[in-house]
């Protein structure tokens, strides 16, 4: 009787794994790639925009993304990198996730671990400025001594917020 129960329960084992590789392959979970030499060489902070914030919803991010956003074809232009961090999110650069980049680490190498920050780093690694209120573009290159300047239509007039922006 023994013997009879071991092999009715040998069969159902073998049925159960047959079963289960009938039902085709298993998905596995996509493994990220691993962090090559070439991604850190790369990588530099010159020359580079940082906007450090809690959350990529905070008031103050999404303002800097607005005002950022028309003098986007001139940042191109002068070679200039914007990284946006928010939070533990994965940071960006140019819109394109970093995803071997500690954003904690990163904050924290910036001196910019809690707040809003707008932080520019100049071509020699030096920080040339760091605001804790969102910025007008024409501001940020004029700080950051860059020779960039917006193309203005004779039929633009400036906006009475932006004023208010750069007051304060």
């Amino acid at each position: 009787m023994g013997l009879t129960l071991f092999f009715v329960g040998l069969c159902v084992a073998f049925g159960g794994i047959a079963a289960m590789l009938a039902r085709g392959p298993i998905d596995l979970p996509e493994i990220p790639r691993p962090i090559s030499a070439e991604d850190i060489r790369r990588f530099s902070p010159r020359n580079t925009l940082f906007i450090i914030g809690p959350t990529a919803d905070h008031a103050a991010c999404r303002l800097q993304r607005r005002l950022l956003k028309p003098a986007i074809p001139l940042v191109i232009r002068e070679d200039v990198k914007v990284i946006e961090i928010y939070g533990d999110a994965t940071a960006r650069l140019n819109g394109d996730p970093l995803s071997w980049l500690d954003p904690a680490l990163l904050r924290h190498a910036m001196d910019a671990e809690d707040g809003f920050y707008v932080i520019f780093v100049d071509d020699r690694g030096r920080t040339v400025f760091r605001s804790e209120h969102p910025m007008v573009a024409t501001d940020i290159f004029a700080r950051a001594g860059l020779d960039i300047a917006p193309a203005r239509s004779a039929s633009q007039r400036k906006s009475t917020v932006l004023n208010k922006l750069r007051a304060a």
